[in-house]
């Protein structure tokens, strides 16, 4: 065995992390108490030649003074790399300035998501696997801010059990104390994935809670809250019905199915009703939206890939009222949900599915969006805009021009482009060093077509005229576009350049 006495001088332990390397036991011991795990984590641990890509850090709060012992299964003398650190390490170069991603490791969609309206501070937990650049054992990150633009790292939030690995779930401020933890406990609703890692297996997925009395700084978990229902049953999403005066969760049940409940205490949940909703699968959300124009609301049941049904909820049954929709025009984009308390209004974080590009880090979340729906010809559609004001100096804002081009060097800070198709006939070209960003005109916008980085994107028939005749507005940020047409009735998000210094131009031609 190697040990380590846990410092409050040093409190973070360092391990390796080898990409595509195998993965490996590492399981961690009171030294006072050898009958119960302190931490089992599966590390691509490097073989004797090799030099770690990078290092992953484990904060030791909570267990200052313990004499911790480490079993691993590989020869014992290749533990003694484990460091021991004031702070974790520096987070990788080049990261996207204002899209949130994670310091190292891996990360995909975001969980517990809630503001503090005291502290005005917003948080964002996320499904993260710190030990390498795919996906894998889950665990909770955790970051927060103040302006949901820049992002502070915090520590790991959540770490897999015996009850198994961090699957999804929400966050809910009890600020009346209904669950027992006293007001302004914040509650976290989870997935314990059993059978997942070593610890759990024969283990099932059960909805556990894990409690935060600190404002979200510090998670304990608690009980659980839902036994085994279904197959993978996962994803809570935990939420406040006024109208019927009941706690309400939706949770994910397997297939196309998905289940209803209502508590009084936010500990006991008793099914209202399951439901089949075509094509969606994880991740439900269930939310009032506003009707733009209109003195009304209507309820939106959302899924993970973006479908979404509009209609009506009383507490008990969702009805849907018209048929599935798709929120975005491509399928980057996935997981998304809205941040807990806030009154009157929807703000939502979408993780976004890229591919590593060679970097010790994988992931990363869109910028925020406020949302709200429009009513078309009878039919209620989504718009989503940017929940925070897109400002200079933050910004380098390129004003299309109405016919022409503009040319300029830009530095390698975020780009915001906006701008008006003049007319039907008219074309917008955008490049960067001669590379195509995008390129769309109002004939190909009616006939559905568009080019956002590399990808042909197709627009839906109900959304082809918003689109060719509303603004266009695109984000370049390090590695990812957002693009918004229809003034946000369409949106999209692909890969973009790594760096975003060089020539840029902006070519607007036709009437």
């Amino acid at each position: 065995m190697f040990s380590i006495q846990a410092s409050a001088e040093k409190p973070y332990l360092w391990f390796p992390v080898k990409k595509g390397n195998p993965l490996k036991l590492v399981t961690v011991f009171d030294a006072c108490d050898r009958e119960h795990k302190v931490l089992e984590l599966q590390i691509p641990w490097p073989e004797p030649e090799q030099q770690p890509d990078f290092w992953a850090a484990v904060s030791l709060k909570g267990m200052e003074g313990k004499n911790l012992l480490f079993c691993g299964d590989f020869p014992e003398e290749r533990l003694s790399c484990i460091r021991q650190e004031k702070t974790r390490p520096d987070a990788q170069p080049q990261r996207p300035f204002f899209h949130l991603s994670p310091e190292s490791g891996w990360m995909n969609d975001p969980n517990g998501l809630f503001y503090d309206s005291e502290k005005g501070i917003y948080h964002c937990y996320y499904q993260y696997h710190p030990f390498g650049t795919e996906w894998g054992p889950m665990y909770w990150g955790h970051a927060q801010s103040r302006d949901l633009l820049h992002w502070e790292d915090k520590d790991i939030a959540l770490f897999p059990d015996e009850t198994g690995t961090i699957f999804s779930g929400c966050a809910f401020p009890d600020k009346k104390g209904d669950a027992g933890f006293g007001p302004g406990a914040v509650l976290y609703y989870y997935t314990a994935a059993g059978g997942e890692n070593p610890w759990s297996y024969g283990e099932e997925y059960t909805q556990r809670l894990a409690v935060s009395t600190d404002g979200g700084e510090t998670l304990i978990k608690k009980q659980c809250i839902l036994p085994h229902l279904a197959d993978k049953n996962r994803d809570p999403m935990v939420f406040w019905h006024e109208g019927s005066q009941a706690y309400c969760m939706a949770l994910y049940l397997e297939g196309n199915t998905f289940a209803l409940f209502r508590s009084k205490d936010l500990l006991h949940f008793e099914e209202t009703q399951r439901l089949e909703l075509p094509k969606a699968w994880e991740c439900p959300g269930l939310f009032p939206l506003p009707v733009e124009g209109k003195e009304e609301q209507k309820w939106v049941f959302w899924s993970a890939d973006g479908f979404y049904f509009v209609g009506s909820f009383d507490g008990y049954r969702f009805q849907p009222e018209q048929v599935r929709k798709m929120a975005y025009l491509n399928t980057i984009p996935y997981a998304a949900q809205p941040f807990s308390g806030f009154c009157g209004k929807a703000i939502q974080m979408t993780w976004l599915r890229l591919p590593n590009t060679g970097e010790n880090r994988t992931g990363m979340m869109a910028i925020p969006a406020s949302l709200s729906l429009v009513e078309r010809d009878g039919s209620y559609i989504l718009r989503t805009q940017p929940a925070i004001p897109l400002e200079e100096p933050l910004f380098q804002r390129i004003s299309a021009p109405v016919e022409g081009e503009y040319t300029g060097i830009l530095e390698d800070r975020p780009v915001l482009l906006e701008g008006v198709l003049p007319a039907e006939k008219s074309a917008v070209r955008v490049e960067k060093d001669g590379n195509v960003l995008l390129e769309l005109d109002g004939t190909s916008l009616r006939q559905g077509t568009l080019l956002l980085g590399k990808e042909q994107l197709e627009i839906p028939e109900e959304l082809r005229i918003p689109a060719a005749e509303g603004r266009y507005q695109l984000i370049a940020d390090r590695g990812v576009l957002e693009l918004r047409l229809g003034a946000g009735l369409c949106w999209a998000a692909v890969s973009g350049p790594l760096s975003l210094e060089g020539r840029w131009s902006v070519h607007v031609s036709g009437k």
